[in-house]
C-alpha cells in the first residue's frame, strides 16, 4: 500500500463512478453522480485535500470519501462529480492523468454513533469514620 504524501506532489489519478453508484462509500454514504470527493488508500476519511490541475490552473476543494484506488499506480481516484468540478465533461474524458494533490489539515472525525460523555466528574467528599 502506497503512503500518501504529506504535502503537494503531481500524482497519477483516476475516475470513478458510474458502474459504482448505489454503492456504500467507505464514509458510509451512497455513491451518486453528484457525490464530491477523493478515495485515497491512507489519508482519514472525511480530511480535505487540494486538487490543482496542472494544465488549466484550476483548483477545487475535495473530502476523502472512499479507499482506493486499487489499480495500477494511481495515489487518488476522483469521483464523476469531482472530475466535472475540475472542467471535465465526465469521468471518460478525465480518464488517468497526473494533477497536484495538496492534503489539507483539516480533518473531519467521522461521527461513529457513539456517545461519551466528556464532562469532569464532580468530586463528592466522603464521610470520616
Amino acid at each position: 500500500m502506497s503512503e500518501a504524501l504529506p504535502f503537494g506532489a503531481i500524482v497519477q489519478t483516476s475516475s470513478y463512478g458510474p458502474g459504482l453508484y448505489g454503492n456504500q462509500t467507505a464514509s458510509g454514504q451512497t455513491l451518486t453522480p453528484t457525490t464530491r470527493g477523493v478515495a485515497n488508500k491512507t489519508l482519514p476519511l472525511g480530511s480535505q485535500v487540494r486538487i490543482t490541475d496542472p494544465r488549466t490552473g484550476r483548483s477545487i476543494v475535495a473530502p476523502v470519501v472512499d479507499r482506493g484506488p486499487y489499480h495500477g499506480n494511481r495515489e487518488y481516484d476522483l469521483t464523476t462529480q469531482t472530475t466535472k468540478d475540475l472542467g471535465y465533461k465526465d469521468y471518460k474524458q478525465f480518464g488517468a492523468r497526473k494533477l497536484d494533490v495538496t492534503p489539507i489539515n483539516k480533518t473531519k472525525i467521522p461521527d461513529l454513533g457513539i456517545k461519551v460523555d466528556m464532562s469532569i466528574p464532580k468530586i463528592v467528599p466522603t464521610k470520616k469514620r
